[in-house]
């Protein structure tokens, strides 16, 4: 909190002002003290007296935008701040200060076990004065931590001089690379740390040598790693073993590793590899493009953006080349995450999968090049980023290209990713570049850029005259109406209503009722419009009406059939007789299979028979054929179920094909569906699946 002010409510409007990256409207405000424009405008115009007394820069205003303090004049509050931060060691807890009340259960359990890992041993009152907590609180929370630790295969141990943990030195480590995030958030709220001072020094260096340059938030993550780590080792904490999967790694010098290594005094092979791999398990800007890692995962990378454009129906955006190249350098971590055994957490995965639960389906379709690869599944929390960047791949018909709009995000891929997916689907009709870091923006060209979106201050301008808006990587709801509100101010198109439409509504309006609230009325329409707005692949929890027709017709096929043409002539055979389709469509999908291989092939002998709508469909549809016998596709692959579907554009078919792809990924579902004997109990069947 801020204690400066002598008026009432100064001290609130300060600190919100103070901890705001971004301008902060006027409504804001008022929300935030509940009070009215006048009482705010009255208490802004006394702290900048205030703040003049004290040769402290005012609260400034954008006309239409909001207000907001400079970093001159935050960098002047900062002895007034009660919160201010101490800088402490990550390795040494005992110099901490943090509050177990402010803390979910999950969260103080992840801090002791943090804390009992780091230390020699810990003793049950330097918990109870780190965490300002009683001995019962902090004797209950170790007994849930015994609980915890079933999961972790770890155990905590009581000895003379404390807790201790016991379990492999291995495991710990990925225990703490699984939580590093975690715990720094948590410990953020109350403490500053300091990292190694050469180690952005030596980060860099790797950066130069490797030709891989890490995000802006994983070069922060590793930078408090290595702090640790170094630590770690010369506490004597080294590994004597290291499973293979772990030591193998794509740089084959480890030139940089060693110097690191030797630079503590450590010569361990086996730690040479460890720390080559754990590099490589973060996110990456730009990596080296000449390796043959690179080039395998370029292909991995092209085969499922294919597999997810071809399944989907949908069509690739004007940066689709841009987009593999992106997707290949994160599947470089992906791919050491998953081969190291790293469980990686999304912080966005609930919101992909509620809001984008289509799309995400879809992905986790399209993954199966990289599963393949892999040998072992990927997670739903990994799925979740694939899905940012096939989402943000989709093209949209109706563009406005006459101006760009330059993204630059600091944050992780994946929020990076998200952040643009979002931008891209409430502004449909815009064309937006990026995402860029801040190393990659301080070498773009502005040519035909109108505006820059920013997560983080530009530390050099264009010398363009290009207005910024700087903004949260996750907008809040008031920075997206400032957003709109920029946009509008530079000449974009917003949204499909006009501003004078919703006076003319009002106007409408107040010829038949008193308006009580003419603005609280105004801004009610926009949202309300805003709201009824729909892009071309927003993907919805509910299925609309349409959906309980697309499925036309059901045949199980008694007789064995063994050319998978033939299958897929039968299976059509419905929608052709009852001009669903043309014949020619069914030739072009044979044709489709035979020149691009078994893409329509989506595993446990299902086969997404599909073309294009221009190749021969007269209206949408879906038929399934169940085969008795299997039918050989080729490469040791076999069809007994044929979904034919007949699209009519890129979005009508996708909550069936979302659908689809659930039950298929249930193998029980799949059982069931192969158990079926009778052209009657297929029917049923599906016709209470679908």
């Amino acid at each position: 909190m801020i204690n400066f002010s002598q008026y009432k409510h100064g001290n609130e409007l300060l600190y919100t002002l103070y901890q705001a990256d971004t301008a902060i409207p006027i409504e804001n405000l008022m929300d935030k003290l509940h009070l009215s424009r006048r009482s705010v405008m009255y208490i802004l115009e006394h702290v900048n007296q205030e703040l003049s007394e004290k040769q402290i820069l005012p609260v400034e205003n954008i006309k239409g935008v909001g207000y907001f303090l400079l970093p001159k004049a935050k960098l002047g509050l900062q002895p007034f701040d009660t919160n201010t931060k101490q800088k402490v060691a990550l390795y040494l807890p005992k110099q901490w200060s943090l509050d177990i009340k402010t803390m979910t259960q999950e969260e103080s359990l992840i801090l002791f076990e943090y804390i009992i890992i780091t230390q020699e041993q810990t003793s049950i009152n330097e918990l109870m004065e780190i965490f300002q907590a009683s001995r019962n609180t902090v004797l209950n929370r170790l007994r849930s931590l015994d609980l915890y630790n079933q999961e972790n295969d770890l155990e905590i141990k009581v000895t003379l001089k404390g807790r201790i943990i016991v379990g492999s030195e291995l495991i710990q480590r990925k225990w703490l690379l699984e939580n590093l995030e975690t715990i720094l958030i948590l410990l953020k709220k109350k403490n500053q740390f300091s990292c190694e001072k050469d180690i952005s020094r030596e980060l860099h260096k790797y950066e130069q040598e490797s030709g891989n340059y890490f995000t802006d938030d994983a070069r922060r993550i590793l930078k408090y790693f290595l702090t640790w780590y170094s630590n770690r080792l010369a506490r004597g904490k080294i590994l004597e073993k290291i499973d293979k999967k772990i030591s193998h790694s794509d740089r084959l010098d480890m030139l940089w590793e060693e110097k690191f290594l030797r630079k503590r005094g450590i010569y361990s092979l086996i730690e040479r590899k460890y720390l080559s791999k754990i590099l490589q398990i973060y996110a990456f800007s730009k990596i080296n493009d000449k390796t043959q890692f690179y080039k395998k995962m370029h292909k991995i990378a092209e085969n499922m953006t294919n597999q997810f454009f071809l399944i989907s129906g949908l069509m690739p955006g004007i940066h689709h080349h841009m987009i593999i190249d992106s997707l290949t350098v994160h599947l470089v971590s992906v791919y050491h995450r998953i081969t190291t055994g790293l469980k990686y957490h999304n912080p966005l995965l609930v919101r992909i999968k509620t809001s984008y639960r289509n799309l995400f389906i879809i992905s986790r379709a399209a993954a199966q090049p990289l599963i393949d690869y892999l040998g072992k599944p990927v997670s739903d929390d990994e799925i979740a980023l694939l899905t940012t960047y096939f989402g943000s791949d989709i093209r949209v018909d109706q563009m406005d290209d006459n101006m760009q709009i330059l993204v630059v995000c600091s944050s992780g891929i994946g929020t990076s990713q998200f952040m643009l997916m979002q931008l891209r689907e409430k502004y449909p009709q815009l064309l937006f570049t990026g995402p860029f870091c801040m190393a990659e923006y301080l070498h773009l060209s502005f040519h035909n850029i109108g505006l820059i979106i920013t997560t983080i201050a530009l530390e050099e301008r264009p010398q363009k005259d290009i207005p910024v808006v700087q903004i949260s990587a996750l907008p809040t709801k008031y920075e997206w109406n400032l957003l709109d509100k920029k946009l509008l101010a530079l000449g974009f198109t917003v949204v499909e209503y006009k501003q004078e439409n919703i006076q003319q509504i009002m106007d409408l309006i107040g010829n038949y009722a008193k308006i009580e609230d003419a603005n609280g009325l105004s801004k009610c329409l926009q949202e309300y419009f805003q709201t009824k707005r729909q892009t071309h692949w927003k993907m919805h929890t509910l299925f609309n009406s349409e959906m309980d027709s697309l499925l036309k017709y059901v045949t199980f096929v008694p007789e064995q059939i063994i050319d998978w043409k033939e299958a897929i002539r039968v299976a059509f055979q419905p929608l052709l007789e009852h001009h669903f389709v043309r014949k020619q469509y069914v030739e072009q999908i044979i044709r489709l299979n035979e020149t691009n291989g078994n893409y329509m092939f989506l595993g446990k002998g299902v086969l997404l028979a599909h073309a294009k709508p221009e190749d021969g469909v007269l209206s949408l549809s879906v038929a399934v054929a169940l085969c008795r016998g299997s039918v050989p596709l080729g490469n040791g692959k076999n069809v007994k179920c044929i979904i034919c579907l007949a699209p009519i554009n890129q979005t009508s078919h996708l909550d069936f094909l979302a659908m689809l792809l659930q039950h298929i990924n249930e193998d029980d579902w799949c059982n069931k569906l192969y158990q079926m004997k009778t052209q009657h109990e297929l029917e049923d069947f599906l016709l209470e699946a679908f």
